[in-house]
């Protein structure tokens, strides 16, 4: 019994990452901003958190798809 409760408090407690939008979505998001040549000079990482940011926003928190990436893009491009 100790060993039943032992690894279910080991699976609870390291537990993944889960997102509220699918991936393919932060997949488009990141290939469409990586092909933009206005953003030729920023990092793959910022792009990465840009979509993150903007991908939440618009999905989580039900904002505005032009006002969700604007205040995104302040947050991670500047």
């Amino acid at each position: 019994m100790k060993a039943i409760l032992i690894i279910s408090i080991i699976l609870l407690t390291y537990s993944g990452t889960a997102y509220s939008y699918p991936e393919s979505q932060m997949y488009d998001c990141v290939s469409s901003a990586l092909s933009n040549p206005a953003t030729k000079s920023i990092s793959e990482n910022a792009i990465k958190n840009y979509c993150d940011c903007a991908l939440k926003a618009i999905i989580d928190e039900d904002k505005d798809i032009r006002e969700s990436g604007y205040e995104c893009a302040q947050k991670n491009f500047n």
